[in-house]
């Protein structure tokens, strides 16, 4: 019955994640047409120029430490440890708080510096301005990191919607108060940013409200006596999660490669500065936020597992483990592979159908989201295999994979769109590489290191034909 009543968690919790995923990415979708419409591809470019860079520092703050939280919080919570569960969270709040302090102050003192180091120094406003952000999302991040530890991932999923309810709204009021006042494409862009700034801050009320309404919720899990020092907790967290802040900052470079790759060596070639950033703003708002949509909705299936595989590799539950690893892996390849297929055949009807009226920008990202759909299972398959390896306390190993597909990534991109006959598509080809490299690193580890005995060529036949049909 324990084994029945944890499939079922585990499965609500990837619908809840889900579900949550796909409202944000319409919300996301959008937000980004009247956008793009208001700014143009060229304020695009720096509105998504600011806000790759914040996602760099939203990586660094927040990718290991919600993990390596849900982790220690699993872990406790399945042998009824309440008390530490209590004095986990309150030291990762604390930690968090600090570290999202830190980033803030970083990027917005440094928003000059930064502009200038991606070649576009009009960016610097709407650095500025989604600065307070990395604060925010710490804070929140540390509460999710809770939520999810106890295999609850309601909060999340709805935090998640308001974020994106607020971005929509807010940025889109700014932005056209911006155009309204005459003011500059990008001003206007830094505008429009703010309303990013102000989603993560309704994202980080409203999961601060839920956790004060539901902080006796552990007692479920029993009142067993055990406690630890604060050292000992974060000696733990820092543990855990450096090598997934690593894994996971590398894949976020990998972005800032992309734009930095693009916005550099397209002038190489003869573009203009403005022409290169309308082509990376065509190339990011367009091809990869469509590209993203199916990893982003895998991402439950990484989210929920780590929790639950964690309670049953703790458990000592071999065979219960291996069944939520080869579960995970089916889910991620029945979704990715007929999205892949989808993507490559239909991306200018879908981009024409999302960005109705932008037709010199659907045709010039609709040949690139055909291309960045031969990534689409690899990436996927990234968050299932690295969240399987975090779960067995293998957490370094994803590390090693990322190094070696974002050199890949970085050599091959500095080349391919350096070269004439090529140019954006480099990045396209690079993303392939890159994720194709990493998955066959990982999916070695865990047969060899994990030793959990998985057939992906076996359990990826069905929904290849199914898709190829």
């Amino acid at each position: 019955m324990n084994g029945e009543h944890e499939q079922k968690s585990f499965a609500s919790g990837v619908m809840a994640l889900t579900l949550s995923v796909i409202a944000v990415k319409v919300i996301g979708l959008v937000y980004k047409i009247p956008m793009l419409k208001i700014l143009g591809p060229e304020g695009m470019g720096y509105f998504n120029a600011a806000y790759e860079l914040y996602a760099l520092f939203f990586v660094l703050s927040t990718a290991g430490l919600p993990v390596a939280v849900s982790i220690l919080i699993s872990e406790h919570a399945a042998r009824g440890r309440v008390r530490q569960v209590n004095k986990i969270h309150k030291v990762s709040l604390a930690v968090f708080t600090c570290l999202g302090i830190v980033g803030s102050l970083t990027m917005g003192l440094g928003s000059s510096a930064f502009a200038e180091a991606v070649e576009s120094p009009m960016a610097r406003l709407c650095i500025l301005a989604i600065s307070p952000s990395v604060l925010f999302v710490c804070i929140s991040g540390s509460m999710r990191g809770f939520f999810q530890g106890m295999q609850d991932m309601r909060p999340t999923a709805v935090s998640q919607v308001v974020e994106a309810f607020g971005k929509l709204f807010l940025g889109l009021v700014f932005a056209l108060v911006a155009v309204r006042k005459g003011c500059a494409v990008h001003v206007c862009a830094a505008y429009g940013v703010i309303g990013v700034t102000a989603g993560s801050l309704l994202s980080m009320l409203y999961l601060l409200v839920t956790k004060s309404m539901t902080r006796l919720s552990c007692t479920q899990h029993g009142g067993l006596v055990y406690y630890e020092e604060t050292g000992t907790i974060c000696k733990k967290l820092i543990s855990l999660a450096i090598p997934v802040t690593l894994s996971s900052s590398l894949s976020g470079l990998s972005r800032v490669i992309d734009m930095s790759m693009i916005l550099r060596r397209l002038q190489t070639i003869g573009y203009g500065s403005s022409v290169a950033a309308a082509v990376y703003g065509c190339y990011s708002t367009l091809a990869v936020p469509v590209y993203s949509i199916p990893s982003s909705l895998i991402a439950g299936v990484s989210v929920s597992l780590v929790p639950s595989l964690t309670s049953a590799v703790e458990k000592g539950d071999g065979e219960r483990a291996s069944e939520l690893v080869n579960s995970s892996f089916k889910m991620c390849l029945f979704l990715s592979l007929p999205c892949a297929f989808g993507l490559a055949v239909f991306s200018e009807p879908l981009l024409s159908l999302m960005f109705a009226g932008e037709g010199d920008a659907v045709r010039m990202a609709a040949p690139l989201l055909s291309g960045l759909a031969f990534s689409v299972c690899s990436s996927c398959l990234l968050g299932v295999t690295n969240a399987v390896l975090q779960a067995y306390h293998k957490e370094t190993l994803p590390i090693y994979a990322m190094l070696v597909g974002t050199a890949l990534k970085t050599v091959s991109a500095y080349f391919l769109i350096g070269h004439e006959g090529i140019g954006v598509y480099g990045a396209v080809i690079s993303t392939l590489i890159c994720n194709t490299a990493a998955v066959a690193i990982n999916l070695h580890y865990i047969d060899t290191r994990v030793r959990v005995k998985t057939d992906i060529l076996k359990l990826s036949m069905p929904p290849l034909l199914a898709s190829f049909l």
